[in-house]
C-alpha cells in the first residue's frame, strides 16, 4: 500500500493541473460563446455576471450551473442567455 500512496503523491500536481487546465478552457469556451451572442456580462473568478433590472443571474461553466436570487439551476449555457435575455427584455 506504500506504493501507492506515494504513486498518488507522485501523480497530485498534474492531476491538479490538468483539472486547472479543463477549468480555464470551460471558461473561456464559454464566455466566447455569450461574446458571439453579443451577451454583455462581467468576468468573476471563474464565474459569469449577468447584470438584469431583475437582479444579478451569475453562471459558472465549470459546473455549468446558474444562480439567480436564491434560485440555483444545472443549464447549457444557451438556457442561461436565453434566461438573461429574457430578464433584460423586461425593461
Amino acid at each position: 500500500m506504500g506504493d501507492m500512496g506515494e504513486f498518488w503523491r507522485d501523480w497530485k500536481p498534474e492531476l491538479k493541473e490538468r483539472r486547472r487546465k479543463a477549468r480555464d478552457s470551460a471558461f473561456e469556451r464559454i464566455s466566447a460563446f455569450f461574446r458571439r451572442n453579443e451577451v454583455e456580462f462581467e468576468e468573476g473568478n471563474n464565474t459569469l455576471i449577468f447584470r438584469t433590472p431583475n437582479g444579478t443571474v451569475a453562471y459558472y461553466p465549470p459546473s455549468q450551473r446558474m444562480q439567480h436570487k436564491n434560485t440555483w439551476r444545472d443549464c447549457s449555457p444557451t438556457y442561461c442567455m436565453n434566461y438573461v435575455k429574457k430578464l433584460r427584455a423586461t425593461e
